[in-house]
């Protein structure tokens, strides 16, 4: 099973987290402008009308006071005051549908309607004197009857604009305000959740860690850090299936510390741990990066080497035998030269992990019989010894 790195599952929890930070951002904009625009467009048409609707008294009772025979504009101004009896009840018509409408308490807008309702009906007996007095002339008391009406119907709207304008105002306020408390909380609650969502990210992170750890821990030895078996089998299970697809040559060595057992009596356990460590490092320096070098057991090890064929792998442990021997140890142990026996073999054809390695231990048992501290590489009953001279060797199923 393919692990994702803590490194790339970092990189793309903060590009996740990046994201959804950005979509929040973005969100709390859009929500900002909407909401500004939309608390804005809510009664400022309202607002608007009601304005524009108190120039209405005004234009009305300067038309009527106008209407006084011997004014210059007097035909002028009797066409503005019918135009105004005109307008004036589509503006309240508009402005209660307006009304109705809206947010507004009915408790607080009702009498301004019923206000507004009483102007309308002495408009319309405003409108009918001024047709009559179209039709019949105008006289001073009849000019003295619409001045009195109109000024009624002019206090009326008067009181009725006012109040309507100051309860839209305050309406425009307190919805703003409640918009702004609003605002604050869905900022705060995507807050929350982004604080949340990084909250998650860490721990799915940090359980990560604690995977890839617990998978580290499975796959290598505690004391020197190299791979244990189990990874070697898998890392060797693997080079196998590419060697069908790829053919290449690949070999492995055993290695085995000589008279290992005298260092952890003669100098403790402590000393022989150390022992252990300084090896598994000459090791790493040795090999390449991409051969597999494993723990198999108190004082055994590995090396798998891919894409490489039985004389290269032998050259290899030849330099592992000589740093082994020039190895500084502990100074308990200063005065010990530590050797060691390795076995060699190559992939055959039809080889599988469990013949590769039946083979090098069985080679690697040669090299202890034979004297130990030397490399055996074929099963020939003679070896070339460290000091160029040649053993006879019986393996054990020649016995």
């Amino acid at each position: 099973m393919t692990t994702v790195p803590v490194r790339a599952l970092r990189r793309r929890l903060l590009l996740a987290f990046g994201l959804i930070v950005a979509i929040c951002a973005a969100a709390i904009t859009y929500y900002v402008a909407q909401a500004r625009q939309h608390v804005g467009a809510d009664y400022t048409a309202m607002v608007a009308d009601v304005v524009r609707a108190q120039e209405d008294p005004e234009r009305l009772l300067t038309a009527l006071n106008r209407l006084e025979g011997g004014h210059p504009d007097f035909r002028l101004h009797r066409d503005e005051l019918g135009e105004l009896l005109l307008r004036i009840p589509r503006r309240i018509e508009n402005i209660h549908i307006q009304v109705l409408r809206s947010d507004l308490p009915d408790r607080d807008y009702a009498p301004l309607l019923e206000e507004l309702n009483h102007v309308e009906r002495r408009l319309q007996a405003l409108l009918s004197q001024f047709v009559q007095v179209q039709r019949d002339g105008l006289d001073v008391e009849e000019i003295a009857r619409l001045r009195e009406l109109g000024l009624e119907i002019e206090a009326g709207l008067a009181w009725s604009y006012s109040e309507l304008n100051h309860l839209v105002q305050q309406a425009s306020a307190d919805q703003r305000r409640i918009m702004g408390w609003l605002t604050l909380a869905v900022v705060w609650l995507l807050v929350m959740v982004v604080l949340a969502v990084g909250a998650v990210m860490l721990m799915l992170l940090r359980l990560q860690r604690q995977r890839d750890a617990m998978h580290h821990q499975s796959h290598t030895d505690m004391l020197t850090g190299l791979y244990n078996r189990r990874r070697l089998q898998e890392v060797a299970e693997r080079e196998f299936a590419r060697r069908q697809r790829h053919p290449s040559p690949l070999s492995l060595m055993l290695l085995d510390l000589d008279h290992f057992k005298h260092v952890n009596d003669a100098y403790g356990h402590p000393v022989g741990d150390a022992v252990l460590s300084s090896f598994a490092e000459t090791l790493r320096h040795q090999v390449r990066r991409l051969d597999t070098v494993a723990r198999m057991g108190g004082e055994e090890f590995a090396v798998l080497l891919p894409n490489t064929d039985g004389h290269a792998a032998r050259q290899l442990a030849e330099r592992i035998r000589a740093a082994t021997r020039a190895m500084p140890l502990p100074e308990e142990a200063g005065d010990h030269r530590l050797t060691v026996s390795i076995g060699v073999t190559e992939a055959r054809q039809g080889d599988g992990f469990e013949h590769l390695y039946s083979r090098a231990d069985r080679r690697l048992y040669d090299a202890k019989e034979g004297g130990r501290d030397r490399v055996v590489s074929s099963d020939a009953l003679t070896e070339v010894t460290p000091d160029g001279t040649c053993a006879a060797r019986l393996r054990r199923n020649a016995q």
